[in-house]
C-alpha cells in the first residue's frame, strides 16, 4: 500500500468543538483498548523516567494515563504536554482536569523551544504518520536533541489489514464525520516499520529500534 499524503481533517482547525472533542473521545478509547497505553507506560517506567515531554499531546490522554499510573505507584514524574494547536491545549486542559503531574505549552514539533536533553524521555503517539517524510525527519531530530535518555515514538503500521480493521471499527463504533475519514486515512499515511527506521537514522539517532506491538502499532526508539 503506498503511504498516503492527503491531510487529515484535524490537520485544520475545525468549526465544531463538540464534533472535535467526540472524536478525540473516539481516539481515546481506541487507545484504551487497542494497545496505545500500555507499551508507552511500561517503555517509560522501564527507563527511569522521572521528566516527560510529550510532542503533539491531542487531548492529553496518553500522558494522563501515565502521570496515574505514576502516582498509583508511587513514582514521581512530570510530564510537558506540547501541540502546536490552541484549540487542542484548550480541550487537553478540560479532560485531563489539569492534573498536577502535566502542564501544557504551545510548541512546534519541528522546532522544540527547550535546551538539549532538557527531559529524560520524549514521546509522541500517534502524531508521526501527520507529518511528510522531511517534517518527519525535523520532529524525530527535535525529539532525539532534547532527549537525555531516548525518545519514543508510538504510531500505526501501514497495511492493507490494518486499513480494513480501522474502516471497519470507524463504521460501526462511531457516527463522527471526522473520526470515520481520519481513522482509516490516519492508516494510510502511517509509516511502515522499516521507513521509520530509516526517517529516525536520517534525523541523527544513534541505534534506532522498532518494535511492533498488537493491533497494528509500532513503537520507535533509540536504544
Amino acid at each position: 500500500m503506498k503511504r498516503a499524503t492527503t491531510r487529515e481533517l484535524m490537520d485544520d482547525p475545525v468549526e465544531s468543538l463538540a464534533e472535535l472533542e467526540a472524536s478525540l473521545a473516539d481516539l481515546e478509547r481506541a487507545n484504551r483498548y487497542l494497545g496505545g497505553v500500555t507499551p508507552l507506560r511500561e517503555m517509560i517506567f522501564s527507563r527511569g523516567a522521572t521528566s516527560v515531554l510529550d510532542v503533539g499531546c491531542g487531548s492529553a490522554d496518553i500522558p494522563l494515563a501515565v502521570a496515574s499510573a505514576a502516582q498509583a505507584q508511587g513514582r514521581k514524574i512530570s510530564i510537558t504536554c506540547t501541540d502546536v494547536s490552541e484549540q487542542m491545549l484548550d480541550i487537553a486542559r478540560r479532560r485531563t482536569r489539569e492534573h498536577p503531574a502535566l502542564r501544557f505549552e504551545r510548541a512546534d514539533g519541528t522546532a522544540l523551544p527547550y535546551a538539549d536533553s532538557s527531559f529524560d524521555v520524549v514521546t509522541c503517539d500517534l502524531a508521526l504518520h501527520h507529518f511528510a517524510p522531511d517534517h518527519a525527519v525535523s520532529l524525530l531530530g527535535e525529539m532525539r536533541r532534547v532527549a537525555r535518555i531516548t525518545p519514543i515514538v508510538c504510531d500505526l503500521r501501514r497495511g492493507f489489514l490494518a486499513w480494513l480493521g480501522v474502516w471497519f471499527l470507524a463504521q460501526v463504533a462511531t457516527r463522527n464525520r471526522l473520526t470515520r475519514n481520519d481513522g482509516p486515512l490516519s492508516v494510510r499515511r502511517a509509516y511502515t516499520p522499516d521507513e521509520a527506521l530509516a526517517l529516525a537514522r536520517r534525523a541523527g539517532w544513534s541505534k534506532p529500534c522498532v518494535r511492533k506491538t498488537p493491533f497494528f502499532r509500532m513503537l520507535l526508539c533509540d536504544a
